[in-house]
């Protein structure tokens, strides 16, 4: 037991590093695969049952379905009753944000977290994770369940850096399962390019205040 937490402790410091340095991190093998099939297969029911919603923009009085800027699904997970398939991850990224919150001083309270699928020919345009009214969301996360992706199959995250020189750069990554990728949600634009076969993933947000009948996290006041 002692070496699976340090193991998780050497994870998690360098997701920090990363984050810290390069505004975003990458951590292969968050989810082992056996892991992966089981969230994979609960979502893949899920969404084959019409469980999921097609995904909109904005919030409240600004929300609204443009599938021009986005065309994923969504189905939001209850991070207080996750599916049974989905405690391994919770449990995971509850000890991620304990450690977060100890070394980074984050203040993470919440978590807002959902199931997205991307159907062939679906994408999300460039953007940030944060709605105008509140900067409650901090951290990004999206955890991927997609075996055996290769670039051919489109759908990769694609991240933008400003440079000092007022050029820009990006990184794409692949959507491969079991891989966690954070960054920044206030700071780093970013878009999903298009996907030529489904595409799924869990992908939410960090966030350093509370939704209205949330209790704290576990280690948070």
């Amino acid at each position: 037991m002692e070496s699976l937490v340090q193991s998780n402790e050497q994870l998690f410091e360098a997701l920090i590093t990363g984050i810290l340095t390069e505004g975003y991190a990458i951590a292969d093998g968050f989810l082992s695969p056996p892991e992966v099939q089981r969230i994979l297969d609960a979502s893949a029911a899920s969404y084959e049952q019409g469980g999921f919603n097609i995904a909109g923009i904005g919030k409240k009085q600004h929300y609204q379905l443009n599938q021009e800027i986005r065309g994923d699904h969504i189905q939001w997970l209850d991070h207080h009753n996750p599916p049974p398939a989905c405690l391994p991850f919770f449990d995971r990224l509850g000890e991620m944000i304990q450690y977060f919150n100890r070394s980074l001083y984050l203040g993470i309270r919440d978590m807002e977290l959902h199931f997205a699928v991307y159907p062939v020919g679906a994408f999300y345009k460039r953007h940030l994770d944060v709605f105008q009214h509140t900067r409650a969301r901090k951290i990004s996360i999206i955890c991927y369940l997609n075996f055996d992706w290769v670039p051919e199959d489109g759908g990769q995250l694609r991240l933008y850096f400003p440079q000092e020189d007022g050029t820009e750069q990006h990184t794409d990554i692949l959507p491969l399962a079991g891989r966690l990728v954070c960054f920044n949600s206030q700071s780093l634009e970013h878009e999903v390019l298009p996907a030529r076969r489904r595409r799924y993933s869990i992908t939410g947000w960090l966030r350093d205040e509370l939704s209205f009948f949330d209790p704290p996290l576990p280690g948070n006041i």
